[in-house]
C-alpha cells in the first residue's frame, strides 16, 4: 500500500497538495517530520510513497525507481505543430479543431497534450488512466507543471484525466461519443531505460487490448480508433488495424469508422 508524504519543512500549499493526492487515491498521508525516506518506508511496512514538495508529486519506492509527471516530447511536437510541422500521431487519427478525443491509456499524457493542443478551446479531451497512481500524478502535473510555453500549459490543462478502467467506460458510452478513441498500451517490451519510462512500467497496467474493446471503440468513435504498437508485435493483425504511419520504435494503425 502506498503513503503519500511531503518534503522536509513543508509549507501550506504543500500540506494541502498532499492531503487532496492522499484523497484522491485513498491513501494515509504520513507527517515527514525529520525522518529520511528509507526510514519512513521502514516504519509503515510500505514499499511505496508519493512525495510531494514545492517542486511538484513523485512516487517511488523502496529500490529507488521514480515516477513523475513531466511532458517529455509532448513539449516539442506542440512547438512543431505551433510552427506549422506535422505530427504522426495527429496525421494517423486525423485529429482537427473542436474534435472530442478519448485516450483510453493515457500513461504520461504526452499523445494527449498533443490532441489537446490540435482540437483547442471547441475540443474536447479525455484520458482514462486505470492505475491510481498514476491517474493522480498525470493529473496533478498536468495542473500544475510550470512551463515557459503557454501554447503547452493550455493544452496541458485541458486534458481531462479520469480514473477508469477504458474497458468499462467504453461499454457505457454512447454510440459516436468522440470523434477518435486512442489506445496506446503498454509495450511488453520497451527500448528507452530511461528510470521514468522503466517505473511507469511498474506501475502500468499490463493487461492486452481485447477485440471486445476493439469493438465497443468503433461504436463509440464516430470517425477513427487508433493504435500506437510495435510494428512487429502481431497486436495490428490480431485486432484488425491497418498500419498507416511508422517510426522507429512503434507505428500507428486505423480502423475507420465512417460516420
Amino acid at each position: 500500500m502506498v503513503f503519500v508524504t511531503t518534503s522536509r519543512k513543508p509549507g501550506e500549499e504543500v500540506r494541502t497538495e498532499a492531503q487532496g493526492l492522499a484523497d484522491k487515491i485513498g491513501a494515509p498521508l504520513l507527517p515527514r517530520e525529520s525522518f529520511s525516506l528509507a526510514k519512513m518506508f521502514e516504519m509503515s511496512g510500505s514499499g511505496e510513497a508519493i512525495i510531494v514538495g514545492p517542486g511538484g508529486a513523485r512516487w517511488q519506492d523502496a529500490g529507488g525507481k521514480e515516477f513523475f509527471f513531466h511532458p517529455n516530447m509532448a513539449a516539442v511536437r506542440v512547438k512543431e505543430l505551433s510552427r506549422g510541422g506535422t505530427d504522426a500521431l495527429v496525421e494517423a487519427a486525423g485529429i482537427q479543431s473542436g474534435d472530442r478525443v478519448l485516450d483510453c491509456t493515457l500513461g504520461l499524457g504526452s499523445d494527449a497534450i498533443v490532441a489537446a493542443h490540435v482540437v483547442g478551446e471547441t475540443g474536447k479531451v479525455t484520458g482514462l488512466e486505470s492505475q491510481p497512481v498514476i491517474a493522480a500524478l498525470v493529473a496533478h502535473g498536468l495542473t500544475t507543471y510550470r512551463s515557459d510555453s503557454p501554447r503547452l500549459k493550455r493544452a496541458m490543462r485541458r486534458v481531462r484525466v479520469h480514473c477508469a478502467d477504458y474497458r468499462e467506460v467504453l461499454s457505457s458510452c454512447p454510440d459516436d461519443a468522440y470523434d477518435i478513441v486512442f489506445f496506446d498500451p503498454m509495450f511488453r517490451y520497451t527500448v528507452s531505460r530511461s528510470s521514468g519510462v522503466q517505473a511507469l512500467k511498474t506501475l502500468a497496467n499490463p493487461a492486452p487490448l481485447g477485440p471486445s474493446s476493439v469493438a465497443e471503440a468503433k461504436r463509440v468513435a464516430r470517425r477513427r480508433v487508433i493504435l500506437k504498437e510495435r510494428k512487429m508485435s502481431g497486436e495490428f493483425e490480431r485486432l484488425g488495424f491497418r498500419v498507416v504511419k511508422e517510426a522507429s520504435n512503434h507505428a500507428f494503425g486505423v480502423l475507420d469508422c465512417g460516420r
